[in-house]
């Protein structure tokens, strides 16, 4: 009776560690840092040299990713996926930030140009 129990308490025991030690794919997560490059493209990060320093290292990561979940290494693709997302997503931020920057400085510019044209 005792070897029945210590068998089962193996098997069990075995089969938990098997179940604990699996990370599923973070293909969600895969997904959402590609579309944060696509929209710091879209905005225009590769223009701007900041901007363009964090979309390279969105894409590296993603590509890095890859790599670990090619290799079984789920848990970690996931946090290297997460890096990738905020810095596609700081790219995103620093293109509308210099966009920003240099509409208000036309704006501010076609002012100066309105008021020096009504002094003459």
């Amino acid at each position: 009776m005792k070897q029945i129990a210590l068998t089962a308490a193996a098997t069990i025991t075995a089969w938990l560690m098997a179940g604990c030690g699996s990370y599923p794919a973070p293909n969600g997560r895969l997904a959402d840092s590609q579309a944060s490059v696509r929209a710091a493209q879209e905005v225009g990060a590769q223009n701007n040299p900041q901007a363009a320093l964090h979309l390279k290292l969105a894409q590296e990561q993603i590509d890095q990713a890859k790599a670990l979940i090619n290799d079984g290494d789920n848990k970690r693709a996931e946090f290297v996926l997460l890096r990738a997302e905020a810095d596609a997503e700081l790219a995103v931020a620093l293109a509308r930030e210099s966009t920003a920057r240099a509409e208000a400085q036309q704006a501010l510019d076609e002012l100066k140009s309105l008021k020096s044209g009504d002094r003459k």
